[in-house]
Order: structure tokens, then C-alpha cells, then sequence
């Protein structure tokens, strides 16, 4: 009697320590260590809520801020900028194809217009869009994304996306009203945030008021997930979204001041950031890119400008 309960204890006690074990690891797969903020000659540029975009073949970041591109290389020091002498309207975002070519996404005559431009900023082209269904003929995109030939337009407030290819031609639409179940009148007081793309080609977005990230796939299939809440994991004013190169899911959380990580599973890891003054703190983050090396870049406001940070996984 006494030798069984001997292993009965013992098979506990090699339980709880397979779970600590198992604990620690998962713990230990995602850490993040912060770099530096993107500078210039002078000093940390104090952007804030500055728009992110990534040149993941050159590991170069791009900041629109006020009508102005910079480019600032993966040291986190500014190279090149541009578009205070561009008459083509108010820049909003820029993306960048393999060549090398940028897109920029501007705003003008009432309209959103799309201008590829060679590595300087140069305009080389306006890409005008065709044959798009009426559905989205007056959609006003505020948001640019390319990936694999196709050029990814957004329009946050509207709730709409759509996928044009190289020389504009339509390819596909998604209306996220009619994809969420929700009724016409629900437009214009939903919104999406912090729209992004994974190396799969799936969007990424979040929609602060129904407390969710949302992983949308070409096909037009929707995961969404988060909860409301101020506990860890929880999310309270969510913004931006990115995934690193092992799947994980990196949401902004601008009440918090935190980067919320998350599995490619969708498991809570960790929050990172908050708010403070020490390096590695953040003041009500918002955009997010992610280079190839899985640098994180993150917006903050109140001039904070953007902070890197590099992720780690063991």
C-alpha cells in the first residue's frame, strides 16, 4: 500500500515538473529585445502616429509623416525622403514591389489616386484602376498593400478591400460588412484598423469596436479572435496587426501601450511594451511593419516617434 502510494505521489510531482518544463519553453519560444527609435543625423525623429510600411527585399522601412516619405535603412538611420514637391495630392501610404518601384497611395480631388514611382520617389506612372464592380467604384483607399503581383487598396472607414493587379485591373473585392454579418447603417460607425499582410497573402486588420483581430484569407474566409478586457491577453483599443516570420500575430493595443503577441494558433504569449519613459516603453502605439529579420517597427504617439524592437525566437 505504502510502495503505491509512493508512485502515486511521485507520478504527480514528474506531472507538475513536465508542466513547468513545458511551461518555461513556451515561454522561452518568443522574446523580444528593443534596438533603437528610427533617427536621424540629429537625433530620434519625434513622429507620432506616423503611417509604417516595410521593403521586405531590402530591409528598408518607410514613414509617412505629414506629406513626407522617409526611408530609413535597417539600422534604424534616415537615407532618403520625399513628396513635399509631388503634385500628385496628400500622400497616405506608400508600398514596395520587388524592383524596387514604390507605390504611393495619395489623396486628391476629392479621390485616392495610385502613383508608381521609381527607388526616389520619381513618378514614373499613375496606375488607374479598371473594371471594378459598382460595389466598390467609390471606395476611397487609405491603406496600400502589395504582395506577389497584386496590389492590395483598403479603405478603413468603408470597410472594404480590393485586389487590383499590376496595370490596376480588378481581380477581387471583399466588403467586410456583408463578410461580419452586419447591416448597411453599421458602416460608417464600424471601421477597420491597422490593415497589414502576411507572407500568405492573408489581410490582416483589426476592428477596435468589436474588440477583434481578424485574419481575412484570399479566399475570402474569416478567423477572427480576441476578448475585451484589461487583463493580459485582453484588448481594450486595438490597431495595429502584423505576423512574424513564425506565424506569430503582433496586435497594438493603444489604450494598453502594449504589443499583445499571440501563436499561430491564436494562444496568448505575452505583452510587451507599456507605458513609461524607459527605452522599450510606448506611448499609445499604433502602426506596426515587421521586416525580413523580424524587426518590429511601432508608431507611438506624443511624439515618440517609432520604436524597434527585435524578436527572438529560441
Amino acid at each position: 500500500m505504502k510502495t503505491n502510494r509512493k508512485k502515486y505521489i511521485a507520478g504527480i510531482l514528474m506531472a507538475i515538473c513536465l508542466l513547468l518544463m513545458t511551461g518555461k519553453q513556451s515561454m522561452a519560444q518568443f522574446t523580444e529585445s528593443y534596438l533603437y527609435n528610427l533617427s536621424s543625423f540629429t537625433g530620434v525623429v519625434p513622429y507620432s502616429w506616423a503611417t509604417l510600411s516595410c521593403d521586405e527585399w531590402q530591409n528598408e522601412v518607410y514613414v509617412v509623416y505629414q506629406n513626407l516619405v522617409t526611408v530609413f535603412n535597417e539600422n534604424g538611420m534616415e537615407v532618403h525622403s520625399f513628396g513635399d514637391s509631388l503634385d500628385i495630392g496628400h500622400i497616405l501610404d506608400v508600398a514596395v514591389e520587388e524592383n524596387g518601384d514604390i507605390l504611393l497611395l495619395a489623396y486628391n480631388d476629392l479621390k485616392s489616386s495610385v502613383t508608381r514611382s521609381n527607388y526616389r520617389g520619381e513618378p514614373k506612372e499613375e496606375i488607374k484602376l479598371k473594371d471594378l464592380p459598382e460595389e466598390f467604384a467609390k471606395m476611397h483607399a487609405n491603406r496600400i498593400a502589395y504582395r506577389d503581383g497584386k496590389i492590395y487598396l483598403a479603405s478603413e472607414a468603408q470597410m472594404q478591400i480590393v485586389v487590383v493587379d499590376a496595370t490596376g485591373r480588378f481581380v477581387k473585392g471583399f466588403d467586410l460588412i456583408t463578410i461580419f454579418g452586419l447591416e448597411e447603417k453599421d458602416r460608417t460607425d464600424a471601421g477597420f484598423s491597422g490593415f497589414n499582410l502576411d507572407k500568405n497573402g492573408n489581410m490582416l486588420f483589426t476592428v477596435p469596436v468589436l474588440f477583434t483581430a481578424n485574419i481575412l484569407s484570399p479566399d475570402g474566409e474569416i478567423v477572427s479572435f480576441g476578448k475585451p478586457g484589461g487583463a493580459p491577453g485582453k484588448f481594450n483599443i486595438v490597431v495595429g496587426i502584423v505576423a512574424d516570420s513564425q506565424g506569430n500575430y503582433l496586435v497594438a493595443d493603444k489604450l494598453k501601450s502594449a504589443i499583445i503577441v499571440f501563436d499561430k494558433d491564436l494562444n496568448f504569449i505575452k505583452e510587451f511594451g507599456y507605458r513609461g519613459e524607459k527605452p522599450g516603453n510606448l506611448i499609445a502605439p499604433e502602426s506596426l511593419t515587421i521586416d525580413s529579420e523580424d524587426r518590429l517597427y511601432v508608431s507611438q504617439g506624443r511624439k515618440k516617434g517609432v520604436s524597434v524592437f527585435k524578436l527572438i525566437h529560441e
